[in-house]
């Protein structure tokens, strides 16, 4: 697994892919579909910090940025998670970059969707509090606010 700049293609081959909990997820908290999300999460983090993680096999399996205000992001394909290797390697590489990101920018946070449980419980292996559910977005469906401050 390794990070890379993240290119149009590569954006645009994530939103084709998205895993079916980001889907929910960017369609309950903007009613964007899943291309349009990745494409506006990219661009929003533009000038800022946005990687593409690209398994072993050289196919991208997710892209992660900070934009504006230290709201920090991550949308995956299903093979970001496909591999016991893909898994180890993710938690460990993706704590540096998270701990990089917060010396960096200062504060981290944004929203999960509260059923996320996967993403809920890495978030908070990553070291982010992870708040208590509340109705958010336009379908007021309940998220839970995740933050983190650098140490």
């Amino acid at each position: 697994m390794r990070w890379a700049l993240a290119t149009s293609d590569v954006v645009d081959f994530i939103g084709h892919n998205l895993r079916d909990a980001d889907r929910a997820e960017v369609w309950l908290s903007d009613r964007l579909s899943p291309l349009e999300a990745v494409r506006q999460s990219w661009q929003a983090s533009l000038g800022h910090e946005c990687h593409a993680v690209i398994d072993d096999d050289d196919v991208p399996v997710a892209l992660c940025g900070v934009c504006e205000g230290g709201v920090i992001w991550m949308l995956c394909t299903d093979g970001l998670l496909a591999t016991a290797a893909n898994r180890r390697q993710f938690i460990r590489e993706g704590k540096g970059w998270v701990d990089r990101c917060l010396q960096r920018y200062g504060p981290l946070s944004n929203w999960v969707f509260a059923k996320n449980m996967g993403s809920i419980r890495w978030l908070k292996l990553l070291g982010f509090t992870v708040h208590l559910p509340a109705p958010f977005g336009p379908s007021c469906a309940l998220f839970c606010r995740f933050e983190g401050v650098p140490k």
